[in-house]
C-alpha cells in the first residue's frame, strides 16, 4: 500500500537516488479514481488531425480517455477490439482502441531522472512506449527520447529498449539517425511484473536504466552524423512526457488477446539539487521571509535576478523578475506548501522551501 503521506514528508522535495542527490519535483501516484487531469491531457484520435497517419507510424488504434481508468493506485491503458469501428477524422475506420496520456502543456522540463514502473503487455501487435518529446518542437531535428519501447509477439515479451532520435527537418529518412539499445530478461516476460524503466538525462548525455541497472548510455560522440549534418538536439527546449499502449502497423494476429493492459504504477521526475554547487557561505546569504508567508515574501541576498514558486505537483506556479525591493506578491497563491527557486545573474540557484498561509 502507498502511504503518500509519508512518502511527502520524507521527500520534500528533496530525494536520493542512485547516489546523487535528487529532488522530486514532479510525480503521480495514480491514487483516486479517475486520472488527475493537473498532470495529464490525452492525446485522442489517429492522429489525422494532425496530417499523420497512424501518429506517423501507420498504427492501428484510435486512442480514447475511457481506455485510461484508475483503481487502487494503478492506471490502467486497455487496448480492445472494436467490431463497430470509430471514424477518424479522414473517414478511415480503427477496428481497435487504446490511450495514451501526456504531460503536454501541463508539465515540461529539461534534464533530470525520469522513471515510471511500468506492467506492460504479451501479445502480436501490442506496442507499450514510456517517452518523450519537446514542447512546440518539429521532428526528428528536435529530438526524441524513448525511455521504454517494448513490441509483443507469439511468445513473451523478452525484451525492452530505448532510444533517442535526431535528424533534420523536414524529416527525410537519409537524415533521421537514432541510436537504440535492448536489454533481455532471463527468464519469463516483462509483461509478469512490474519494472522500473528510467533514463538520467544531463547536458549532452542520456543514460538508460531498466530496474536501476545501467542499459546503455549516449552523448553526441554516439551519432556519427554529429556535427556534419544534425545537431544534439536534447540540451534545447523544455521536454513533455508521454505513455501509450499502439497496435503496430502489420497488427495482432489471431494469438492476440483482447481485451488487454498495461499498468503503471507511478511516474515521477526527479532534477539534481543545484544547491550543492554554491559554496556553503553564499547558500545562506539567500534567504526568503516571513516563511510562513502571507501576501508578500522577502529576499534578502545579493544579485539575484529572478524566482520560480512550484506548487507540490511540480508546477510553476509564479514567475518573475526580482525588483530592487525585492519583494514578490504572492497573493495569488493558496494555501499550502511550495518550492521557492532563486536564482542570480550568473545563473546560480538556490531551492527553499515556503509555506504560504
Amino acid at each position: 500500500m502507498k502511504v503518500r503521506i509519508i512518502f511527502f514528508l520524507i521527500s520534500l522535495f528533496v530525494f536520493s537516488l542512485n547516489a546523487q542527490n535528487w529532488q522530486l519535483v514532479w510525480e503521480d501516484d495514480f491514487n483516486g479514481s479517475s486520472l488527475d487531469q493537473s498532470k495529464w491531457v490525452h492525446d485522442i484520435g489517429t492522429g489525422s488531425q494532425y496530417g499523420m497517419w497512424g501518429w506517423g507510424n501507420g498504427e492501428l488504434q484510435y486512442y480514447q480517455p475511457q481506455n485510461t481508468t484508475l483503481n487502487n493506485g494503478i492506471a490502467k491503458i486497455e487496448v480492445k477490439e472494436e467490431p463497430n469501428g470509430i471514424i477518424d477524422s479522414w473517414s478511415a475506420t480503427s477496428y481497435f482502441s487504446s490511450s495514451k496520456i501526456t504531460t503536454k502543456g501541463l508539465f515540461n522540463f529539461r534534464y533530470g531522472k525520469v522513471e515510471a514502473r511500468i506492467k506492460t503487455i504479451d501479445g502480436q501487435g501490442f506496442w507499450p512506449a514510456f517517452w518523450m518529446l519537446p514542447s512546440n518542437g518539429s521532428w526528428p531535428c528536435d529530438g526524441e527520447i524513448d525511455i521504454m519501447e517494448q513490441w509483443g509477439n507469439d511468445y513473451l515479451t523478452n525484451s525492452t529498449s530505448g532510444a533517442a532520435h535526431l535528424g533534420t527537418c523536414p524529416y527525410s529518412s537519409s537524415t533521421h539517425f537514432y541510436e537504440t539499445s535492448s536489454s533481455y530478461i532471463s527468464s519469463g516476460s516483462y509483461a509478469d511484473d512490474f519494472h522500473t524503466y528510467s533514463v538520467i538525462w544531463k547536458e549532452d548525455t542520456i543514460t538508460w536504466y531498466v530496474d536501476e541497472i545501467e542499459l546503455f548510455s549516449l552523448n553526441p560522440s554516439s551519432y556519427w552524423s554529429i556535427p556534419s549534418q544534425s545537431a544534439w538536439p536534447f540540451n534545447a527546449n523544455e521536454w513533455y512526457l508521454m505513455i501509450n499502449l499502439a497496435i503496430t502497423q502489420a497488427g495482432p494476429n489471431s494469438n492476440t488477446v483482447f481485451p488487454n493492459q498495461m499498468e503503471i504504477d507511478y511516474v515521477r521526475v526527479y532534477q539534481e539539487n543545484l544547491t550543492n554547487s554554491i559554496n556553503i557561505d553564499d547558500k545562506n546569504k539567500y534567504i526568503v521571509f516571513p516563511n510562513p508567508a502571507n501576501d508578500v515574501l522577502n529576499i534578502q541576498g545579493k544579485n539575484v535576478s529572478s524566482i520560480k514558486i512550484f506548487n507540490i505537483h511540480g508546477n510553476i506556479v509564479l514567475s518573475k523578475n526580482v525588483n530592487n525591493n525585492k519583494k514578490v506578491d504572492i497573493s495569488i497563491l493558496n494555501k499550502g506548501m511550495y518550492l521557492v527557486e532563486l536564482e542570480d545573474y550568473f545563473g546560480f540557484k538556490i531551492n527553499k522551501k515556503v509555506i504560504i498561509n
